[in-house]
C-alpha cells in the first residue's frame, strides 16, 4: 500500500442515499434493484442514519411497510471519514463501530462512501489512480425524489476483484483481519462456517 494513500484516493464519490421521509417501501425497492445492503439516510446533504436491507425485510415481514418511512426504521448514522484520513483511520473506526463502511465527510456534508473491502483492496495493491471528482445525481422513483447516487460501474468491478483476495496479515504472515462474509463488516479475527469466513457477531446468530 502506498505510505501516502488517503480515503480521498479510495472512496466512492457516488453513493445510494435516502431522505428520512422517503417511503420505506420505496427505499426497499431501491435496495433490492440496485444490489445494495445499506443506503445512506440524508438530511440534505448531512447523513443522519443508514437504512439496511435487514431492517427494511423485518419491516416488510412484519407488514409494517404501507406506512412506514425510511426514518421510522432507519439505524445510527454511519461513522464518518474525513477525505484527508489515512486508511488506518477507517479501519479502526470498521473495526471499532462493527460496519461495513464509513461515510466520507467535508464540512458536515457526505461527499462518499468507503467500504471495508474498498480499505482492504487498497491495503492489497501497491497504486492507486485517484478516483474522479464528486457527482451527484437526483432521481425520481414515483413522484417521491430520492437523493441518490451511484458507483461506476467499472471502479466497483475492479475493487471487487481486489477484496477477493486481500486480507491483513502480521510479520509472521498470520492473517489479522478480514471481511465477514456474512455481514461484510471489517473484523480483527474471523471463523470458519460452514464454508464461510464470518466475524464474532455473525457467529452468535
Amino acid at each position: 500500500m502506498r505510505i501516502d494513500t488517503t480515503v480521498r484516493d479510495v472512496m466512492h464519490r457516488e453513493f445510494l442515499g435516502v431522505s428520512e421521509s422517503d417511503p420505506l417501501a420505496d427505499a426497499a425497492a431501491l435496495l433490492v434493484e440496485e444490489g445494495t445492503d445499506c443506503l445512506v439516510v440524508l438530511r440534505g446533504g448531512e447523513a443522519v442514519g443508514r437504512l439496511t436491507a435487514r431492517d427494511a425485510l423485518a419491516a416488510v415481514l412484519e407488514d409494517d411497510v404501507d406506512d412506514a418511512t425510511v426514518g421510522s426504521v432507519m439505524r445510527p448514522r454511519l461513522p464518518t471519514v474525513a477525505p484527508d484520513d489515512g486508511l488506518r483511520a477507517v479501519e479502526e473506526r470498521l473495526i471499532a463501530e462493527g460496519v461495513d463502511r464509513v461515510v466520507v465527510a467535508t464540512d458536515g456534508e457526505a461527499v462518499g462512501v468507503v467500504t471495508a473491502r474498498d480499505s482492504l483492496a487498497a491495503g492489497a495493491t501497491r497504486e492507486e489512480e485517484p478516483s474522479e471528482e464528486p457527482a451527484v445525481v437526483a432521481d425520481t422513483r414515483n413522484g417521491t425524489p430520492l437523493e441518490t447516487t451511484r458507483s461506476g460501474a467499472a471502479d466497483a468491478a475492479r475493487g471487487s476483484e481486489r477484496a477477493r483476495t486481500a486480507s491483513s496479515t502480521d510479520a509472521a504472515g498470520a492473517p489479522t483481519q478480514g471481511v465477514c462474509e456474512v455481514c461484510g463488516a471489517l473484523a480483527p479475527e474471523l471463523a470458519d462456517a460452514n464454508g464461510q469466513a464470518i466475524c464474532p457477531n455473525c457467529r452468535e446468530v
